[in-house]
């Protein structure tokens, strides 16, 4: 698992688009920063992180479109497949060097509640407790979309299929609350309760909620498993 998780990120940090994520993701958090805190004097940069949330469905599916479709395309999959690693191992391996990008690109992003904080007017408390808890569910929420894109690389060779998969597969799980909402009654609510948006919630106002917590690992866990299964299957066929 070490040695995937160290060809991974080399693979990313000597190709654009590790540099390409982290540039545009940073750039589009320059703009919410501005226009939600600085414009707006605002201290609460949970808001501009909720605000980033609703364009993880783009950029996901994007750091993990190849870890399993190149393996595919390249004829790597069968050896790995037969190899001695089991597949678990393989799959862990390449969705925490998604994860390390991923926390790599979240942590730049620190020096915006940093410059608040040394903004702010004589006697004010910076709310760092809320904005470190609205951390903690950004990245739980990367955490779950992660998984996602690996299932969608998982299902084709093509990069470009793969990353268009995962977004769809993304945003569609984005609307299941307002589909929820909409609907109402058992239905709708259930539809609420699973649906990864809604949990991120909790968090972007400062509420750090244990069973948001749980939700979010076992999702991961479950569409991690259901990857791995899903190669397997053609190991066995």
């Amino acid at each position: 698992m070490k040695a995937i998780f160290k060809r991974e990120m080399h693979a990313y940090f000597t190709s654009p688009l590790a540099y390409f994520l982290i540039g545009s993701f940073l750039a589009l958090t320059g703009l919410n920063f501005w226009n939600m805190n600085l414009v707006n004097r605002s201290i609460e940069f949970t808001n501009t992180l909720n605000a980033l949330s609703s364009f993880l469905p783009f950029f996901i599916p994007v750091i993990t479109m190849k870890l399993l479709s190149e393996e595919k395309r390249n004829g790597t999959e069968v050896l790995l497949r037969t190899s001695a690693v089991k597949m678990r191992r393989v799959v862990l391996g390449k969705y925490f060097a998604a994860f390390c990008l991923f926390l790599l690109m979240v942590l730049f992003t620190v020096v915006c509640p940093i410059i608040l904080s040394f903004n702010m007017n004589d006697g004010g408390v910076f709310p760092w407790a809320k904005t470190v808890g609205g951390y903690i569910g950004f990245l739980l929420l990367g955490c779950a979309y992660l998984s996602v894109g690996m299932l969608a690389s998982s299902l084709s060779e093509n990069q470009t299929l793969s990353a268009v998969i995962g977004m769809v597969v993304l945003l569609l799980l984005s609307f299941v609350e307002n589909i929820g909402t909409q609907l109402g009654g058992t239905l709708g609510s259930i539809l609420v309760w699973i649906s990864l948006s809604s949990r991120y919630a909790d968090f972007a106002t400062g509420l750090f909620n244990l069973t948001s917590v749980v939700y979010y690992l076992s999702f991961t866990v479950v569409i991690l498993f259901i990857t791995v299964v899903n190669i397997e299957r053609k190991r066995w066929n």
